[in-house]
């Protein structure tokens, strides 16, 4: 039998107000920063991602622009409006659900950090899909909470999570690979309780996500061709009094996301090939990525050791072991940034529904973690924990000294300054004079 543990509660000092006021004063300000370089048609891996539409056929990733499409024809809309409106509607649910889940069990100077909720933000990847899946699976989790709690039905539960699962997949086929394991985990405990054998439980759990499941499957095999992409291409040129465009939707050709629908799954573009890569003779890219791991990891784990560093240890290293596929593929630190908050909201979740013990016992069947849990030890000091915070930069895709200053909230600082100094004041300025 286990003595009971309770998670610890956190009471900021001086220094991690300071903090907590710098981040969201970065977010507040950077959002505008985000918008305004994603706001033609030529951004086409961040506004184009949301233009994959059904235009040549089902398509993997399609819906959303499916949906904006349909939008914009029948209201007269920018296409870029509405994919500004969804990021931004899907980052503030997102805080909202951090902070419902987590805000009692993670220092929120970290939630609010540049490798959490600040992240999109200062790596101009808010316009694309990364942080409405993470919301979405969030927005899972809380509908799984309500049916523990007896606010929701078991079968209007499960028909929620599939709905929002499965929007998630036709949206990006990656949320299959990160999230539906341990959507699968949850499904799997919950039913432990109405059957007797553990194979009972395990083809219940499966039975409860098979709508997903069958999604996620329709997504592998319908990748997208040449063909379709031109397809979509030449459906958003038919709006072009409405799509804010430099040239590029009058090409024969598309780009970006769009044009990477046509490449099939045997032409993407993987880390691997980075493996030789160096920056200025002496940063090796897949060393730095395996410090910038190390480093949230033990950020994730927070400061003080205390009776919950090993079950958040234990779940931060299961969402990794389902991350790892995604790991192969460029755009490393976008991973990072899905898989922390990922497995922050599912902490918080487990914290909600369990106590610790319950936590340790479930996750720690998973051998596959207890070598990583061995090899990331907590912070010891909130001064140094703040310091990291600080100081860390989270490149959203290839890794270079550059791109690391930048993406630290010191360089993101700078960048929004310069940003605000060039596009408002000196415009003003030269008006005045």
């Amino acid at each position: 039998m286990h003595s009971e543990l309770v998670p610890e509660k956190y009471l900021p000092d001086k220094d991690d107000l300071k903090l907590r006021f710098f981040f969201i004063g970065l977010i507040v300000f950077g959002i505008p920063v985000n918008l305004f370089a994603n706001r033609f048609y030529e951004d086409d891996w961040t506004v184009g991602e949301w233009l994959i539409s059904y235009a040549g056929g089902f398509v993997r990733r399609g819906l959303p622009g499916e949906i904006i499409h349909s939008l914009a024809i029948t209201f007269s809309i920018s296409p870029i409006l509405l994919s500004w409106l969804i990021s931004i509607t899907s980052l503030l649910v997102l805080i909202a659900l951090f902070f419902h889940f987590c805000g009692g069990s993670f220092n929120k100077s970290f939630l609010l950090s540049q490798v959490m909720i600040l992240a999109p933000v200062s790596e101009d990847y808010l316009v694309r899909k990364d942080v409405f899946l993470v919301c979405l699976y969030g927005l899972s989790l809380l509908a799984l909470k309500a049916f523990r709690e007896r606010k929701l039905g078991k079968i209007l539960s499960l028909i929620t999570v599939n709905c929002f699962s499965i929007i998630a997949i036709l949206s990006h086929e990656s949320y299959g690979i990160w999230a539906l394991p341990s959507l699968f985990f949850l499904s799997y405990l919950f039913e432990r309780s109405h059957w007797k054998y553990h194979w009972q439980s395990f083809f219940s759990a499966i039975l409860t996500l098979s709508p997903s499941l069958i999604a996620f499957l329709a997504c592998w095999f319908f990748q997208g061709n040449a063909e379709q992409a031109m397809s979509i291409h030449q459906s958003w040129q038919g709006l072009g009094d409405i799509l804010p465009s430099l040239g590029s939707l009058d090409a024969p050709q598309p780009t970006g996301a769009i044009a990477a629908i046509g490449w099939g799954a045997g032409n993407h573009i993987f880390s691997s090939t980075l493996l030789s890569q160096f920056n200025l003779l002496i940063f090796w890219h897949p060393g730095m990525w395996l410090l910038t791991i190390f480093l949230v990891m033990r950020l994730f784990i927070v400061p003080k050791n205390n009776s919950s560093q090993k079950a958040k240890r234990s779940i931060i290293c299961f969402q990794l072991l389902a991350f790892a596929p995604l790991f192969l593929y460029v755009d490393i630190g976008r991973w990072i940034f899905m898989w922390l908050a990922s497995s922050a909201l599912l902490y918080g979740f487990l914290i909600n529904i369990y106590d610790l013990n319950s936590i340790l016992d479930n996750s720690l069947r998973f051998k596959g973690s207890s070598f990583l849990q061995k090899l990331v030890p907590g912070f010891c000091s909130n001064k140094r924990y703040n310091l990291i915070l600080l100081w860390i930069g989270l490149p959203h895709c290839c890794w270079s000294v550059g791109r690391y200053i930048v993406s630290t909230p010191i360089g993101f600082a700078i960048k929004s300054v310069i940003f605000y100094v060039k596009t408002l004041f000196i415009p003003i300025a030269q008006n005045f004079f």
